[in-house]
């Protein structure tokens, strides 16, 4: 995991269109504003990224987020209970 940070994990998927729910340890609100990437570990040690189409604040450790290629609940669901990770230099953006 070059240099990348744990933020938390996906926890459930929202709706029918793909948005996961993202429960984070950031302490406040992120939106996500300017991260594009977001690496899911789907397999221990191997990150995979996913970029960023859409994101929304809802508490101060949730953030709903859709993702590039993740139209279906189905296919969000895949993402349920993975650990979520962000580059360092994106950290410092929403940190």
């Amino acid at each position: 995991m070059n240099n990348n940070i744990n933020i938390g994990k996906i926890v459930a998927t929202f709706g029918v269109e793909g948005t996961v729910i993202l429960k984070h340890a950031l302490g406040k609100k992120a939106s996500f504003k300017d991260v594009e990437t977001i690496f899911i570990e789907l397999t221990k040690g191997k990150p995979i990224p996913y970029f960023i189409s859409s994101a929304k604040a809802k508490t101060n450790d949730e953030t709903h987020l859709q993702f590039e290629g993740i139209s279906t609940k189905e296919k969000a669901h895949l993402l349920v209970s993975k650990q979520a990770w962000v580059s360092e230099e994106d950290f410092r953006k929403i940190a």
